[in-house]
């Protein structure tokens, strides 16, 4: 198991709250919340706001402090573009090695999102949308794939757009997990060249929509 230092722990717990909205785009972070929140000191919670900035989640300047950094359409569609042939080649390393029980698990997952979906429940579709797409890139058993992944998805930040109840965006989500149900198919099936071309040239594409949405122009 790896040892996460007490900074790694910050720079995770701050990272999320951005990915789930709870700080938003602009949005100045509170060192001093931060370190009540978690009950430490100011040192941790600096170095990981320092890495947080050279990571890109934030930007800083001299007296200043910390903002959360904004997600452009031309950033996101970089790391689209690098993160859909990764995540093919993940597809491709966990095929021989996803059980009958981690494709039931994808099978439920795609219920549950299609659940919350329904109810206008869009944080809870992300956070189960990235737990589907985790149980296959887990079983790729490359770590440095597997880190690789994680790092450039953690830049696909929602930064607090409350989207509603868009009926728009609700459709995508729904087009989005149907394909979270063929992609389930494919493995089952073991159709592995068709899954990889799936993945990079139409559930990326979508995911991108998605990403989209929230995305700053410049």
């Amino acid at each position: 198991m790896e040892f996460l230092s007490l900074k790694d722990h910050v720079y995770n717990f701050i990272a999320e709250q951005i990915r789930l909205g709870k700080l938003n785009s602009n949005e100045k972070v509170n060192e001093q919340d931060i370190c009540q929140q978690l009950n430490i000191s100011r040192t941790p919670v600096r170095e990981a706001l320092i890495q947080l900035a050279a990571d890109g989640f934030l930007d800083s300047a001299p007296r200043r402090g910390f903002r959360v950094k904004p997600l452009t359409k031309k950033e996101s569609e970089d790391i689209y573009r690098i993160l859909a042939p990764l995540d093919a080649l993940a597809a491709e390393l966990a095929a021989n090695y996803l059980t009958p029980e981690d494709l039931k698990s994808m099978e439920d997952l795609v219920e549950l999102m299609d659940f919350h979906i329904d109810r206008f429940q869009f944080d809870e579709y992300f956070i189960l949308q990235e737990r589907f797409h985790d149980i296959y890139i887990e079983k790729s058993h490359n770590e440095t794939l597997i880190n690789t992944i994680d790092r450039l998805q953690r830049r696909f930040i929602r930064q607090g757009h409350d989207m509603g109840s868009n009926e728009e965006f609700q459709k995508l989500l729904h087009d989005t997990n149907q394909q979270h149900s063929h992609i389930t198919d494919l493995f089952r099936e073991n159709k592995i060249e068709e899954l990889e071309d799936f993945l990079v040239h139409t559930h990326w594409t979508y995911h991108f929509s998605e990403v989209g949405q929230t995305a700053t122009d410049d």
